[in-house]
C-alpha cells in the first residue's frame, strides 16, 4: 500500500478533479486571465479564502513555502549586514532563505515547545539583528506572544514560518497572522497540498505590495497581469499556477475535517502513552490550537530513546537530516551557489560567522531523547512511525500499543 506523506494528499479525489477540470476547460493555466466568467481565477479565490480564514489583510500564493519566507525577508528590508535569528531545529529552507536574502542566520536554542526559546533569542540579539523567524515546528505554536514581545522590545521584524502549521492556531488566531508576515507551505508533506506551493500572509499593505511586485517581475497587484509602466522594483517570478490553485481550493474545504480527525487520533495516542513511567511530551502553548500532525514524545534519556526508535523502525529527532542544524553539511561548511559574496564572504559581515556541531547543546540534548509519533504526516526524514490521515481509532490504538510494548521492552 502506498503511504501518502501528508493529510491533504491522503484525501485527494473527485473534488480536486472537478476543480482541475474547470481550469483545463477554461484554457487559462496562469494566475492571470480576463475579467469575466471564462476565467475561474482559482489562485485568487484561494488567496481570498485563506485571508478570510486566517484573519489577515492579504494572502499571496507563491510556488513554494521557501519563496514565501524569502519574500517576507526581503520585503521587510532584510539584507547584507543584517542578522536574522532562527531556531537550530527547523527545515533548512528557513535558514537558506535568510542566506539568499544575504543576511546571516543566527542559530538559537529551542525549549520544551521544540520551538524557539524566547530567552535565548533575546540573549543573541546584537545591533545587527533585523528579524526573528519563529518556526511553528511540527504543527504546534511557538511561544509566539513572548517572541512578539521580544521583537517589539528591540524593534525587530517577526516572521512566522508556519510551513508545517497551516491551519494551526494560538489563542484562536491563525499561526502566520500574528507576526509581521507569515509563510505557509503546500508541498506533499503539509496540511493541504498541490504537490508544491506556498503562501505569504500579512496585514501590512505596503509589505504586501512589495512582496507582490517581487513575486512577479515588479508587477503591481492589479489582477490583470497588464504591463505596468512604473514598477516599484525589479522582481523575480514565484507565481502560483491555476492548476495548483484549483487543487488548493478543493483541499482547503477539507481543512476542518483534517484538523478534527488528527486531533482525535492525537488524543487517543496521548491518553494511552501518558501512563508510561518516565515518558513526557512536548509542551504545547495551545493544545487546542495544535495542528496534531505530530505527537512529540520525550524519553528519560538518549539511550532509551535510541532503543525504542530502533525497535519501532523510527528515528530520534536529532537524526532528522536537514531539520537539524548539526546535519546540514552545506550550512556547516557555508556552501552557497556562487561560493562568494554576502553573507559568508563579504566586507559587510566579515568572516566571523561559524556553524558547528554542538553549538546548541540544549537543542542537541533535547532532540536526542525525543521522537515524533506521526499522527498525520508520515515523513521518513522526520516521523517514519505512526499514523496517516485515513487511519481510524483502532489503528491509532494498535500503533500506540506497539509503542508501549517497545518502550517496556527497551527500558526494563
Amino acid at each position: 500500500e502506498v503511504v501518502m506523506p501528508g493529510p491533504g494528499l491522503d484525501l485527494v479525489g473527485d473534488e480536486e478533479l472537478a476543480e482541475l477540470t474547470e481550469v483545463i476547460r477554461s484554457g487559462h493555466l496562469s494566475r492571470y486571465g480576463p475579467d469575466d466568467d471564462s476565467f475561474p481565477a482559482k489562485v485568487r479565490s484561494f488567496e481570498l479564502s485563506v485571508a478570510e480564514r486566517a484573519g489577515v489583510g492579504h494572502a499571496l500564493a507563491v510556488n513554494a513555502g521557501t519563496s514565501a519566507l524569502y519574500l517576507a525577508l526581503v520585503g521587510l528590508g532584510v539584507g547584507p549586514g543584517d542578522e536574522v535569528i532562527v531556531p537550530g531545529f527547523t527545515y533548512v529552507a528557513t535558514i537558506s532563505s535568510v542566506v539568499y536574502a544575504r543576511a546571516v542566520p543566527v542559530l538559537a536554542e529551542i525549549d520544551g515547545t521544540f520551538d524557539l526559546d524566547p530567552a535565548d533569542v533575546e540573549a543573541r540579539i546584537t545591533p545587527r539583528t533585523r528579524a526573528i523567524v519563529a518556526v511553528h515546528m511540527l504543527g504546534a505554536p511557538a511561544r509566539i506572544d513572548e517572541l512578539k514581545a521580544v521583537a517589539e522590545r528591540h524593534g525587530l521584524a517577526l516572521i512566522e514560518d508556519a510551513a508545517q502549521a497551516f491551519g494551526a492556531t494560538h489563542r484562536g488566531r491563525w499561526l502566520g497572522s500574528i507576526g509581521d508576515a507569515g509563510a505557509y507551505s503546500f508541498n506533499e508533506y503539509k496540511t493541504i497540498t498541490a504537490g508544491d506551493g506556498g503562501m505569504l500572509v500579512t496585514s501590512d499593505d505596503a509589505l504586501f505590495e512589495r512582496c507582490f511586485a517581487m513575486h512577479d517581475q515588479g508587477q503591481v497587484q492589479d489582477g490583470r497581469g497588464l504591463a505596468v509602466p512604473d514598477a516599484p522594483a525589479l522582481g523575480l517570478n514565484f507565481r502560483m499556477t491555476e492548476v495548483q490553485g484549483a487543487l488548493l481550493v478543493a483541499q482547503l474545504r477539507k481543512l476542518d475535517r483534517i484538523r478534527e480527525h488528527l486531533r482525535h487520533n492525537r488524543d487517543r495516542v496521548w491518553d494511552m502513552l501518558q501512563g508510561l513511567p518516565g515518558i513526557d511530551f512536548r509542551e504545547l502553548t495551545d493544545r487546542h490550537g495544535d495542528l496534531a500532525t505530530h505527537l512529540v514524545v520525550v524519553f528519560p534519556d538518549a539511550a532509551s530513546a535510541a532503543a525504542v526508535t530502533d525497535e519501532l523502525g523510527s528515528i530520534t529527532l536529532d537524526h532528522t537530516g536537514w531539520h537539524v542544524y548539526s546535519q546540514m553539511g552545506h550550512l556547516l561548511s557555508r556552501r552557497t551557489a556562487t561560493g562568494r559574496g554576502c553573507p559568508f564572504d563579504c566586507e559587510c559581515h566579515g568572516s566571523g560567522v561559524r556553524y558547528e556541531v554542538g553549538m546548541l547543546p540544549l537543542t542537541d540534548a533535547l532532540l536526542a531523547r525525543s521522537m515524533s509519533f506521526a499522527i498525520g504526516v508520515i515523513d521518513p526524514n522526520l516521523a517514519p512511525y505512526g499514523l496517516r490521515m485515513r487511519d481510524t481509532a483502532d489503528v491509532a490504538d494498535s500503533r500506540a500499543q506497539r509503542f508501549i510494548d517497545a518502550y517496556r521492552k527497551a527500558v526494563t
